[in-house]
This record gives structure tokens, C-alpha cells and sequence, in this order.
């Protein structure tokens, strides 16, 4: 009987043994979800990023090739799923110009959206809304004019900024104006 008690004795982990290893880990998490959610945050925005630098270079040689900007997705060659994003949050309560020309991207974390004037197309990339998965997706919104050049801006904070904004003042990250391709002069 005392060889059996000893056996279990040496081979278990004590309670203290238990709580150290569940409060290291319990440390560890906490220091490593934000910074792992603050990576896929920056990833998700890349993208974005990526998509509306895309639609904007595409949109440039179709116009060269035309003579004219795309009027459609399928023009730009991107062809994905139209959705009616008038009954989205943004579009809602945020009162962002949703005219059904939206697309979801980057696994349905944006919506893209295209714009154009005669010498000018703008594109920009928000979050659907500011609650749920996608509350915490920073927005992009570049822009190309034919006598000014072209940028893209990318806020680095959550800031919230939802549609293409042809009228109105967009600001940056610090609540400066921006001024690009003629936006807020």
C-alpha cells in the first residue's frame, strides 16, 4: 500500500503546480490576443489597401484604353457578387452615399466603392458598421485625377469614415483636412 501511494504521489502535479501553470498562461493570452488582433487588424487593412490601389490602376488603364473611366465593376474587371448595401449600417445610420454600387472585399471585412468625375475616379474601402466583427477595420480612400496625380490615405486610428465623400471635408487621423486629387482644396 505505501509503494502505491508513493507511485501516485511522484507521477500527479500538485495544486500549486496547477494554478502557476494556469496563471502564466492566463498572462501570456492576455499580452498575446491584443497584439495578435492589432496584427490582423493592420493584415485586414493591407488588403484594403491593395484593393483600392488595384481598382485605381485598373480604372487608369481602362481609361487610357477608353478614353473614359469604368462605369461599372465588370468594366474595372472585377467581377464579384453585388449586395444592396443601402440596408447597411454605413449606409443607414451613417448616412454614406450607398447607391448600390458597393462590393464586399477582403472576406466581406470592407466594402469597396468607385466614383467618378470626368477627370477623376475615387475609391474607398470601409467598415460595414461600428459594432460586431468588423467595427475595429480602419478605412482607406484613394483617389486619381488626370492633372493632379493620385493617393491613397489609410487611417491609423478608429477613426470612423464610411463612403466616398465628393462634397464635405474628410480628415485625416489628427482632424486635419485632407487635400487629395483636389478633395478640400
Amino acid at each position: 500500500m505505501d509503494k502505491a501511494r508513493k507511485n501516485l504521489n511522484e507521477n500527479g502535479f500538485s495544486l500549486i503546480e496547477l494554478v502557476i501553470v494556469i496563471a502564466v498562461l492566463a498572462i501570456l493570452s492576455a499580452v498575446a490576443i491584443p497584439t495578435f488582433t492589432g496584427v490582423m487588424r493592420r493584415a485586414r487593412q493591407a488588403a484594403a489597401i491593395a484593393y483600392v490601389d488595384a481598382t485605381i490602376k485598373s480604372g487608369l488603364v481602362f481609361n487610357s484604353e477608353n478614353d473614359r473611366w469604368p462605369n461599372t465593376w465588370e468594366e474595372f474587371a472585377q467581377n464579384s457578387d453585388s449586395i444592396d448595401a443601402n440596408v447597411l449600417e454605413s449606409c443607414q445610420r451613417y448616412n454614406s452615399q450607398c447607391s448600390g454600387n458597393q462590393r464586399p472585399i477582403v472576406g466581406g471585412q470592407y466594402l469597396i466603392e468607385f466614383y467618378t468625375r470626368s477627370d477623376e475616379l475615387r475609391v474607398s474601402a470601409w467598415r460595414f458598421n461600428n459594432t460586431g466583427a468588423t467595427s475595429m477595420n480602419r478605412s482607406v480612400w484613394g483617389c486619381i485625377n488626370l492633372n493632379r496625380g493620385g493617393q491613397i490615405y489609410h487611417w491609423n486610428t478608429d477613426n470612423y469614415y464610411q463612403g466616398a465623400a465628393w462634397s464635405g471635408t474628410i480628415f485625416d487621423d489628427n482632424g486635419d483636412a485632407l487635400s487629395m486629387c483636389g478633395q478640400n482644396p
